[in-house]
């Protein structure tokens, strides 16, 4: 059987970030949110941002997005300017998102999780870890990441993507993280979203397609191409007609940017990875 290979989640930091041509807001925003878009700099902003994080008891932020594929979260995109440098290269190298019990346990309704690292490996599962689960978690022990607060946000236009946002502390412990600690980090996870999602943006960010933006059958049809089977094939085998795999075709190829079949092909193996044995 062919599995699909995932694609290795794109790495950017700030000083990649441009910013939306005319969508500055009339008003200026509130509260952080409205600090971090006036800083102007990307240097300004990590000055901003890591003065927040270092005043409430945090070292490191993450925020990236996932896809739910198979009913895992996967890595699309991930923000490298505030991570931890060696926990955010083993996490990737190692594919941790995996076996992180997190993406699990954060609630679907966008509230916070909690979490400290003598607590984690038993929150899901009910069991002591063991395995590739007992090895993530004792990257993050070598680390020196101890404790943090992790939730997602649910994407308005794609329907299988999440923000994912983790603030996480060398602290022992969840004790620490009281009601007014907790609110002040969402609020930082919630300003930093408002403006990387709304006013900034990657270069060829908004013409790059996501899987989120994709119905399954069109993902369906990009994995029987990738087989190198043919219009008739892939309606059999999906029963299709080939009138609805004719336009499934010229939408992904329109969505693309791809004027023939092999570049249809080459642009959705950068996507979605190449299937593998």
């Amino acid at each position: 059987m062919m599995m699909r290979r995932e694609a290795e989640p794109r790495l950017y930091a700030e000083e990649q970030l441009l910013a939306h041509e005319g969508t500055l807001p009339a008003a200026p925003l509130p509260g952080l949110a409205g600090e971090l878009l006036a800083a102007g700099s990307a240097d300004a902003r990590k000055r901003v941002v890591q003065g927040a994080l270092l005043a409430l008891g945090f070292e490191w932020l993450g925020y990236g997005t996932v896809v739910q594929q198979h009913g895992r979260a996967v890595p699309t995109r991930f923000l490298t300017s505030y991570a931890h440098p060696a926990w955010l290269k083993r996490y990737f190298a190692q594919r941790y998102h995996e076996v992180d019990t997190r993406h699990q346990d954060a609630p679907t309704s966008s509230l916070p999780l909690i979490w400290d690292i003598d607590e984690l490996g038993s929150l899901h599962t009910g069991h002591r870890p063991s395995g590739r689960e007992r090895d993530f978690l004792d990257d993050f022990r070598d680390s020196g990441i101890r404790s943090g607060v992790f939730f997602r946000l649910a994407s308005p236009v794609r329907a299988h993507e999440h923000t994912v946002i983790s603030l996480m502390s060398s602290r022992p412990g969840r004790a620490w993280i009281v009601d007014g600690v907790l609110g002040q980090a969402l609020t930082l996870g919630l300003s930093l979203h408002e403006v990387l999602s709304h006013h900034l943006h990657l270069p060829d960010e908004l013409h790059k397609p996501a899987l989120g933006d994709m119905s399954a059958t069109q993902l369906h049809i990009l994995e029987e191409l990738q087989q190198g089977r043919s219009d008739k094939e892939i309606a059999y085998r999906l029963q299709l007609t080939m009138h609805a795999v004719d336009y499934h075709m010229r939408q992904l190829r329109r969505r693309f940017s791809a004027r023939n079949r092999v570049q249809l092909v080459n642009a959705s193996v950068e996507l979605l990875g190449a299937g593998c044995p």
